[in-house]
């Protein structure tokens, strides 16, 4: 790069959307290297329909939305302006592997002779192994144009290397996705006065002296609820927890019926953000995630910072990292719900305080200050091997 010892080397990062977590580690990134200048680029118009309020990340990091040029239902946007963004910045980082946007930036990269970083989030362990051979050929081949890569946790290691093809010698730089600090603090200082059977009076979740599990997301089909529904119904009614469930979507009737039915105590508490979601992991005993297919599980990197044991699906990839049997939780399987209501009733003889204290140990280093010093060091294997 021209001028690398004089100036900061200028980072694109290429993206889909805003999103509030997304813009807490890329302050960090640029906070905690201030020989980067970092630009944020996204793919798409509006957020997707997340409901995300993402304020602007400053610390000196510039964001622009690309013009549209079209929309392809498996691979994204394809955007105007990215040849400009290629020729006006040292190194380019794309958010994914076989989106137009995505895949075009890498190949005017390696035209432009400019270094690109593959960020990857994760992939779902379920879904090893099941991919279309043509996704697969699309992706080795952003691997091959990309001189650094930035993959989060060992599920993104080992999708890179088992599924992609990375050698083994070739460094993975963790990405350490992280959750949102603030709104739990926040959460913390407004019910600081308060025990769990306050918070969740406060927060109009019966109490009944029941345990409270909570679970968190759109109540889609691919997040199994009806699978914890039917876990817990398989245990005696008295030692049935509350099933708190903290989103919305097409399935709530479904699931609230099925609840009813099943003899489950649950309560729907419908879509929450921030400080609001973050009250919620305050009241509850423990956390469940039963997706059947997630390639991280952000949600529970939350629950954990909050102090609670977490209970995870082996189709999570935080599972891999996060999820200690018998010392923060236990991984259940896939679809099983006599093994989530095994995990339930283990749970019931575990001391809750000593995992939350593990929870809290183990997340503690998947924060943004972790990620940007291994996006520097991603940074730098991408300068140097385009320089060699």
């Amino acid at each position: 790069m021209n001028d690398s010892t004089t100036r900061q080397c200028r980072l694109a990062y290429l993206t889909s959307i805003p999103s509030p977590y997304r813009a807490d580690m890329v302050r960090a990134w640029a906070r905690h290297n201030p020989h980067l200048a970092i630009s944020v680029f996204y793919t798409d118009p509006d957020d997707q329909g997340r409901g995300w309020d993402a304020d602007p990340v400053g610390e000196g990091v510039t964001e622009t939305r690309l013009p549209v040029i079209a929309a392809f239902q498996k691979y994204g946007k394809f955007n105007r302006k990215l040849a400009a963004m290629v020729r006006d910045h040292d190194v380019i980082m794309i958010g994914g592997f076989e989106q137009a946007s995505y895949l075009t930036a890498a190949l005017l990269a390696k035209l432009y002779r400019k270094p690109v970083i593959l960020l990857f989030d994760g992939f779902s362990p379920a879904r090893f192994g099941t991919e279309p051979a043509p996704i697969l050929a699309l992706k080795r081949l952003t691997v091959r144009l990309a001189q650094g890569l930035f993959a989060n946790g060992t599920v993104g290691a080992r999708y890179l290397r088992e599924q992609l093809g990375v050698a083994r010698d070739t460094p993975i730089h963790n990405q350490f996705l992280s959750h949102r600090e603030a709104p739990i603090e926040t959460a913390r200082q407004r019910m600081a006065s308060k025990d769990k059977a306050q918070i969740r009076h406060a927060l109009g979740i019966p109490d009944d002296g029941r345990p409270v599990l909570m679970t968190c997301g759109y109540l889609t089909t691919r997040k199994r609820i009806d699978l914890i529904i039917d876990a817990i119904a398989r245990r005696p009614h008295a030692q049935r927890p509350l099933l708190l469930v903290v989103g919305d979507g097409a399935l709530r009737e479904i699931l609230q019926r099925q609840a009813a039915e099943a003899g489950v105590p649950a309560y729907f508490a419908g879509f929450r953000l921030g400080a609001d979601l973050a009250s919620f992991y305050l009241a509850a005993d423990a956390f469940v995630l039963a997706s059947n297919d997630d390639p991280w599980g952000l949600v529970v990197n939350e629950a954990m910072s909050a102090g609670l044991p977490v209970l995870v699906s082996d189709a999570c990839g935080v599972a891999l990292d996060l999820v200690k049997d018998d010392v923060n939780g236990f991984v259940f399987r896939t679809g099983d719900a006599a093994s989530l209501a095994d995990a339930l009733t283990r749970l019931e003889t575990m001391d809750c305080e000593a995992m939350a204290d593990a929870s809290r140990s183990l997340v503690a280093q998947w924060t943004p200050a972790h990620s940007a010093a291994s996006l520097g060091k991603a940074v730098a294997d991408a300068v140097s091997a385009m320089a060699s």
